[in-house]
């Protein structure tokens, strides 16, 4: 089979296509002949070797490593205690790595069936960004209908479905916060109720205003450094803070004791821990799928490129030169 192998951390130039061994699936693992490969930061992480510093505290990369974390495609051989009738079904999965390939070994119980009428690539698009998004709302910030909710970085790949999926949960108001003009006009696009920049000191004020002075209910925080501190002037009484990335560094430490004024709640997600959690990962998948064929979850894709150019795709997704998920094609 055809698959992208690093056998060393580095720029995009360190991933080659290759010819490897087709996977053999282990016990409760399943076969899958992909047809279309979602691809994440993470992936750009592993190649860079962030994960195998001591100070990002994650589990290393053995070299050589295929990549990836979502396919979409058919299940074409299973292992012990798997029913075999999934074979030739199509499917949704989320994995740990190996994805970057023709044929990929996923766990049985972090997949979902789809219908033969399912978009490939659109569902490619959602496992990794998705999951963690619904995690964050639905699981550590346990949305209710009727409450605000604030998505940080609302035009990126964990925002954008964020903003969705909040919506989709029944919050009353979604605020999103994007960095340009033409971003935020992409958010509001999304589903949400207002777009601010969070450049500006003055937005948590906003927040306010529109709220009546309130605030929101949960803040899903993703940008970090002097942002992580503001989060607070606009988060409600019994408010959830859910720490999702930092893409401007971790800032100053918090205040244990600052949470206690308004009885406020602060999580963070992190999509491998859930892994021991499968159960959850599943519930977040069937909600993706469903919500994609209810219309109320719209994969954004920016990008398809055949799966030879993992490099370029690497390179556009640090530019950051595209808007939505690239997703790769290994039939080509």
């Amino acid at each position: 089979m055809k698959a992208i192998q690093f056998r060393s951390f580095g720029d995009p130039e360190v991933l080659e296509y290759v010819n490897l061994p087709t996977p053999v699936p282990g016990p409760a693992e399943v076969l899958i002949d992909t047809s279309a490969i979602g691809v994440n930061f993470p992936d750009v992480r592993e190649r860079l070797g962030t994960y195998n510093r001591p100070e990002t505290r994650v589990g290393g990369v053995t070299l050589p490593h295929i990549t990836g974390l979502q396919v979409v495609g058919r299940i074409s051989q299973t292992g012990e205690g798997v029913d075999s009738g999934v074979v030739g079904r199509k499917v949704m999965a989320l994995m740990s790595k190996g994805a970057y390939a023709q044929q990929a070994v996923a766990r049985a119980d972090m997949l979902v069936m789809l219908d033969e009428t399912a978009n490939d690539v659109a569902m490619a698009s959602l496992p990794c960004q998705g999951v963690t998004a619904y995690l964050a709302l639905r699981i550590c910030a346990h949305l209710q209908v009727g409450e605000d909710v604030l998505i940080h970085g609302a035009a990126g790949g964990v925002g954008s479905l964020a903003v969705q999926i909040a919506k989709a949960l029944g919050a009353r108001s979604v605020f999103g916060t994007a960095s340009t003009e033409s971003r935020r006009a992409f958010v509001k696009s999304l589903g949400a109720d207002h777009a601010i920049s969070y450049d500006t000191p003055q937005w948590p004020q906003q927040v306010l205003d529109l709220t009546g002075g309130r605030g929101v209910d949960v803040i899903l925080e993703t940008i970090g450094a002097e942002v992580f501190d503001q989060n607070f002037e606009c988060l409600a009484m019994l408010g959830r803070c859910v720490v999702a990335g930092s893409t401007r560094g971790p800032g100053q430490p918090l205040a244990p004791r600052q949470l206690m004024a308004k009885a406020q709640t602060l999580a963070g997600v992190y999509l491998p821990t859930f892994f021991q959690r499968p159960a959850l990962i599943r519930q977040a998948l069937e909600f993706l799928a469903q919500g994609v064929s209810s219309g109320s979850i719209r994969p954004v894709i920016g990008a398809k490129l055949p799966l030879s150019e993992a490099p370029l795709a690497h390179a556009l997704l640090a530019r950051r030169e595209v808007q939505g998920v690239i997703v790769l094609d290994p039939t080509l």
